[in-house]
Order: C-alpha cells, then structure tokens, then sequence
C-alpha cells in the first residue's frame, strides 16, 4: 500500500506516492536532495530547475559511485583478512594435529 507525501524541492512541492513506513526516509532523502540543489544553484548561479536537477543529480551520483568503490575496496581488504585468519587456523590446527599424532606414537613405541 502506498501512500502519497508532499516534498519540496527547490521551494517547490511534489506530491510522490511512497510505500508505508517508508516516509521518513523518502523526506529525509528529499531534504538531502534539495540541499544538494540549493548548493549547486548557489554555487554555479543557476536558475533553471531543469539544469541544477541534472547537475545535483549528476553530484549524487557521483558520490554514490565514489561509495561503492570504497565498499568494492573495503569488502577486497576483509576478503584478504579473512583468508589470512583461516590460513593462519588451518596451519594451528594442522600442528596441532601433527603434535598429537607424534605424541600418539611415541605412547604406542
């Protein structure tokens, strides 16, 4: 079930339908979206919604391909830190096996 809510953007207002509970974060994303417009209209001097729309748009994008290629980054440095830790349990575990195994035969001799 959706529900319809009011923004603004630019001072002024949209009505956008939006699935419950969801609200809050299409307003907070709303909010965001205007103060990156309001930024890109002060710093550039444009006036024409069409042009600070595809320059703010083009701004959050940017920012969203910035992120994923930290997580894309961050996800590569956790994969080598897990195949450290294992390597690391694999060679303990062996040498605990082989210790045992020699204790084992010299209980057995």
């Amino acid at each position: 079930m959706n529900n319809a809510i009011d923004i603004v953007l630019l001072g002024q207002s949209f009505t956008i339908n939006c699935p419950k509970g969801e609200e809050a974060a299409l307003r907070s994303v709303a909010a965001n979206l205007d103060q990156v417009m309001q930024t890109v209209q002060k710093r550039t001097q444009i006036h024409h919604r069409e042009q600070i729309t595809v320059m703010a748009a083009l701004e959050v994008c940017y920012e969203l391909h910035k992120e994923k290629l930290n997580n894309q980054h961050q996800e590569t440095i956790f994969d080598e830190r897990v195949s450290a830790l294992q390597s690391m349990l694999e060679s303990a575990l062996e040498t605990k096996i082989n210790k045992a195994i020699s204790n084992q035969e010299l209980e057995i001799a």
